[in-house]
């Protein structure tokens, strides 16, 4: 389906729904349960949070180090203002993971590669079949469906831990059961379920999390971005499939196609590939014959493009040794490609 703009708006406003749901339950969970409160920049001594268990603790521990961290590269007119900045980072991070992770399981779904498992919250059959398995061993359903969630992290963490990884210092919490139904009510709305089959979607989730009013904050106090955390969120913009098609087919398809001399499958595959209707591949060795400039000045638009055109001899070569390089390669979307994958005999 299209990305059109009506669509987009409704995407957004998931977006927008979602981090307010993650980010309120994560400003809470701090406040109540790890001593740090991001309203008032407070930090309580972890002595003193003696109802942690081992695992709360250990997060208690990581989150105060993630603070120390960030504090060092953190502008503010008072030790208290860096640390409610920081806090509200930390926030925002926390609910960016668990996001994605949550969007990408259910997208996973939709394409068949994992059984429903987000789709229908507590009611999906990969966490009835789970429960039926386990039994009472996981606790009440609550317990037993985060659970679940979380051994599906561990799994897709083998290969993709750079999302998933449970033990990161960006993906420590986890929103309590009420919070988590909100969101899954988000995620499941009938107007986004057909959005999780496209590819985009995930790309315009990554654009979307970071407002328009947050971008304009920023460049209103400041003309240049003023730490690391203002450069990405002023520069956070997906890059739309059909840009990427027309970028690669008239870089990479382009070089492919003029070093078969047009006797290639990518003339039928590479919609944006641009031709001009009379060109002329030279052998090798072969010089283009000169043309006049002051003729062609005279030439209308449509007398220019049935000109003849001279391609220059480009040796065939194994496309494994050929490289592109990306000076603004954004999320890595571009750079990634591989040219044995793109390119069809």
């Amino acid at each position: 389906m299209a990305f059109d703009q009506t669509t987009r708006n409704r995407l957004q406003r998931f977006v927008n729904s979602a981090r307010e749901i993650l980010s309120d339950e994560f400003t809470r969970q701090l406040q109540a349960v790890y001593g740090m409160d991001p309203k008032q920049g407070t930090v309580a001594d972890i002595s003193s949070l003696t109802h942690l268990n081992n695992s709360e603790r250990q997060t208690a521990h990581i989150l105060r180090e993630t603070l120390e961290h960030y504090l060092a590269t953190t502008p503010g007119k008072s030790d208290k203002d860096r640390v409610k900045q920081v806090l509200s980072r930390i926030v925002r991070e926390q609910a960016f993971t668990v996001l994605n992770r949550l969007a990408a399981l259910r997208m996973a779904e939709a394409r068949d590669f994992l059984l429903e498992s987000v789709g229908k919250g507590q009611s999906s059959k990969g966490f009835q079949l789970y429960r039926q398995l386990a039994g009472t061993s996981h606790g009440e359903t609550g317990d037993a469906y985060r659970n679940y969630l979380f051994s599906l992290f561990d799994e897709f963490s083998i290969d993709l831990a750079v999302l998933f990884d449970r033990y990161s210092t960006q993906g420590r919490l986890f929103p309590r059961e009420s919070a988590l139904l909100e969101l899954l009510a988000e995620i499941n709305h009938h107007e986004i379920e057909e959005l999780w089959a496209e590819d985009e979607t995930i790309g315009w989730i990554y654009q979307y999390f970071n407002s328009q009013e947050e971008r304009k904050k920023m460049r209103a106090e400041s003309q240049a971005p003023r730490n690391s955390r203002e450069l990405a969120v002023r520069n956070q913009f997906f890059t739309p499939r059909y840009v990427v098609e027309f970028l690669t087919d008239n870089t990479l398809g382009r070089i492919w196609y003029e070093m078969t001399q047009g006797n290639t499958a990518l003339i039928d595959s590479c919609s944006y590939l641009v031709r001009r209707p009379n060109e002329i591949f030279l052998k090798p060795d072969e010089q283009s014959p000169e043309t006049g400039s002051v003729e062609s000045e005279s030439l209308s638009q449509d007398e220019l493009l049935k000109q003849p055109v001279y391609i220059p001899y480009r040796k065939l070569k194994d496309p494994r040794s050929i490289h592109m390089l990306d000076p603004a390669c954004g999320n890595g979307y571009m750079n990634t490609l591989n040219p044995t994958q793109y390119i069809k005999y």
